[in-house]
């Protein structure tokens, strides 16, 4: 039987995940959009490149944010800790990829850290409202990084557990 923190988790994770096709469902409309405007003279009110950016860049947020939540129940429930401070979004990532002898093994790989730490950076740009001045290229490429991250913890989400619920075994 799954453990109930687990069980809670993965359904988060699972919304995430949903997130994920939704944000990939509105940059191909919008990408449509883009497109007709390109072709025909009378689509070119259709698509709004603010709109698009912003779109995703909110999606972009709602993806890290959903992740980190995750990484601070862990933290809560399992470490009974949580950074806290002008960091804490930083340390919370940094202290997740590394074990915690006796206590739980690294939930992150190096290689997920660092996106995440990527995708962290550009979810501060996006809180701060400094959406305004987003070029389509910095968006589609966090919005790839974004993508990347959601599978990539994916995968050190189901090593994770996998480790955890094996030590919960008699």
């Amino acid at each position: 039987m799954a453990h109930p923190l687990f069980a809670r988790l993965d359904r988060q994770f699972e919304l995430v995940k949903g997130e994920l096709a939704n944000a990939v469902e509105a940059d191909r409309r919008f990408g449509t959009l883009r497109r007709r405007a390109a072709r025909r003279k009378a689509d070119r009110d259709l698509y709004h490149e603010w709109s698009h950016n912003a779109s995703l860049a909110d999606g972009i947020s709602a993806l890290y944010t959903g992740i980190e939540s995750i990484l601070e129940a862990v933290g809560n429930e399992i470490d009974e800790y949580t950074p806290r401070g002008d960091a804490s979004h930083a340390d919370l990532v940094d202290g997740m990829a590394v074990e915690v002898k006796n206590v739980r093994p690294a939930a992150l790989s190096e290689s997920t850290r660092a996106l995440m730490h990527e995708v962290r950076k550009f979810r501060h740009v996006v809180r701060h409202k400094y959406a305004l001045q987003l070029r389509r290229r910095d968006v589609a490429r966090n919005f790839a990084r974004a993508t990347k991250l959601v599978a990539a913890f994916g995968r050190d989400w189901r090593r994770f557990t996998r480790a955890m619920l094996a030590e919960e075994q008699p």
